[in-house]
């Protein structure tokens, strides 16, 4: 009885990979016709995606003109969406068996690619099997392989721990990995990361602590903000009413320093009970986070970084006061010489100390929301921000 068990769960299990695999070449063929129809010079895969930035990217591109395949699994809970899907159920053997031959069944269909943009070299979770040989088919059949540095790897933990001031390592290892030492520290996913950068036609940095990681690397070709679709996120004036809301959004504890931010507010809230409305929520589907946002009137983001992460961003172009990463180094690669982002450290006394500066400046809070707005179209606009991409793909 348990064989004929096991048998039906893997025949099931097979059907259920036929349909979605059936269904998603409907798709790229769609894609493929289209291509063929308007006659582009340029076609675009997109390979993975961290926090939408993929997406956005792909909706500027096609903005733009070119027809722009994304790739996905999703990035866990946040559930974003893409032109196919790699996700998979990683809850039992067979959702593993699947993780790892999903990628294949479409490996034909993305071959004959101007450029391809590989999110991250940690993308595909089994670096021998399926990433490592997978890496080398897309660069080996596609015109230029880029990789985009755009989260934690080994690069990030053996040098960028070391190029920063603070950084969210030592916290990310005790509250959220419990563990002494990273998988990214282990001396053979080093090799792997460089075998990936190495060989592709470039690397490109979307925030100031990856480019840090990778200053020197001989393959660094752009340092580009991260590309956030204005025209979907609407702005609204940051006027407080009754109490001030302030939002932190929870996702990995240790990692954003959210331990110095619930100090803060243990201090705020004794403090100004009755003009402070304090919450920290998080691991929310990202439509619900951005409706939280949408009622506060200031964002604190982490506090173990130098520059912001995409949902600050959201939260500037919604007309929000945003704490968070504003440093020297940031400003330098954005390219500005000023920010509405009022910059805060690990240390619970910044937090507490921005606060207080603006519940005493109540009045100016409207004005910086205003200035967020511009500032978020100004930088981190994703048709602009495209064509930054488009520059460094065609010149390398």
């Amino acid at each position: 009885m348990k064989i004929k068990k096991i048998y039906y769960r893997i025949y099931y299990h097979h059907n259920d990979l036929a349909f979605i695999y059936i269904q998603n070449i409907k798709i790229i063929l769609k894609f493929w016709n289209i291509c063929q129809k308007h006659n582009l010079n340029m076609k675009i895969l997109l390979f993975g995606d961290f926090s939408g930035l993929h997406k956005n990217l792909q909706e500027a591109l096609q903005e733009l003109g070119y027809e722009t395949l994304l790739v996905s699994s999703g990035d866990g809970y946040k559930k974003l969406k893409s032109d196919i899907s790699l996700d998979y159920d990683a809850s039992n053997i067979l959702g593993h068996i699947k993780g790892r031959l999903k990628p294949f069944l479409y490996l034909p269909f993305f071959t004959g690619y101007d450029v391809v943009q590989l999110i991250s070299p940690y993308y595909l979770k089994y670096k021998l099997f399926p990433a490592n040989l997978y890496y080398s088919f897309l660069k080996q059949f596609n015109k230029k392989f880029f990789v985009a540095a755009a989260g934690s790897d080994p690069y990030f933990w053996r040098y960028g721990r070391y190029r920063m001031r603070y950084g969210p390592f030592e916290d990310h290892l005790k509250y959220d990995l419990k563990k002494k030492k990273s998988r990214f520290e282990n001396p053979n996913d080093f090799i792997f990361n460089e075998k990936i950068v190495s060989f592709s036609n470039g690397i490109i940095s979307d925030n100031v602590e990856y480019d840090l990681s990778y200053e020197g690397h001989p393959n660094l070709k752009g340092s580009i903000p991260l590309p956030v679709n204005m025209s979907k996120i609407r702005y609204q004036e940051n006027i407080p009413i009754g109490k001030l809301k302030i939002f932190h959004g929870l996702t990995r504890y240790g990692y954003k320093g959210t331990r110095h931010v619930e100090k803060a507010f243990k201090i705020l809230s004794k403090k100004y009970p009755e003009q402070l409305d304090l919450r920290i929520d998080g691991k929310l589907p990202q439509e619900e986070y951005l409706k939280i946002l949408k009622e506060s009137n200031v964002v604190i983001d982490q506090t173990n970084s130098y520059g912001l992460g995409f949902n600050a961003v959201y939260a500037l172009a919604m007309g929000k006061v945003v704490l968070g990463g504003a440093e020297p180094e940031d400003l330098k690669f954005l390219g500005v010489s000023k920010t509405p982002v009022i910059n805060i450290l690990p240390d619970h006394n910044s937090i507490v100390n921005a606060i207080e500066n603006l519940l005493e400046n109540k009045k100016n809070i409207q004005k910086i929301g205003y200035e967020s707005r511009l500032f978020a179209e100004k930088v981190y606009g994703h048709v602009n921000v495209a064509k930054q991409y488009l520059s460094v793909w065609n010149n390398n």
